[in-house]
């Protein structure tokens, strides 16, 4: 697989004047500006934290394969009209900037994440993901998000990450609840869910393999 888009702008620019780039550059997928582009980037044979997050059977295998597969009709509803909305403010309480690209882990180019941020720092790569809970009371990430966030530093570089701002606001009739100054944060470290990531790793590479597969065969036949 070849990005979908080579890396055009300020980052390119960073290179041409030798500044410094960031550590993931080299495994960019695409850059996420359009969001069609990126869709089909991330349908192209990669598994993606989303869909990561949610293999927890080994077997289930043959229906997490058929799920990644089937052409998804999804574009988005109010809630995540109003995601779009939220996180950047949610991050930007935390110092990050939000990020939309979507990057390929170190080694295998069919297992890919996009945090909602990623900041590289001279010690190490700092994670953001921001969740918009509406008109709910949450007191943390739920398992789901916890494998999420594990996928993420598995893909952004499991020994270089420090941690992930894991923010989120609870949202009612278009505020924070209860008039609150600030979102909710809890920082995760890789030690939080090291556990978690080798069973979603025994789990996708099956997945990843049969999804290669049926593409390969796909195309056969149109040849």
């Amino acid at each position: 697989m070849t990005p979908t888009k080579a890396l055009t702008g300020p980052a390119e620019n960073d290179v041409q004047r030798g500044l410094l780039v960031p550590p993931w550059h080299s495994r960019i997928l695409d850059d996420g500006t359009d969001r069609e582009r990126w869709l089909a980037a991330r349908a192209n044979a990669v598994i993606g934290a989303s869909d990561a997050a949610g293999y927890v059977k080994a077997s289930s295998i043959e229906a997490y394969t058929a799920a990644k597969l089937k052409p998804s009709s999804f574009h988005g509803n109010a809630f995540t009209e109003a995601g779009h909305e939220w996180e950047p403010r949610l991050l930007a309480s935390c110092g990050l900037q939000q990020s939309t690209v979507l990057i390929h882990a170190p080694g295998e180019m069919g297992f890919g994440a996009t945090p909602d941020a990623m900041k590289s720092t001279p010690g190490g790569i700092i994670l953001g993901e921001a969740k918009v809970k509406h008109n709910k009371i949450v007191h943390g990430p739920t398992p789901r998000e916890f494998r999420q966030v594990a996928w993420q530093m598995f893909c952004a570089d499991w020994d270089r990450v420090l941690y992930t701002e894991f923010v989120w606001g609870e949202i009612v009739n278009g505020e924070l609840r209860n008039g609150a100054i600030e979102p909710k944060h809890l920082r995760i470290f890789p030690k939080d869910v090291e556990h978690l990531l080798q069973p979603m790793i025994d789990i996708a590479t099956p997945v990843l393999a049969r999804v290669r597969s049926a593409l390969k065969f796909a195309k056969e036949l149109q040849l």
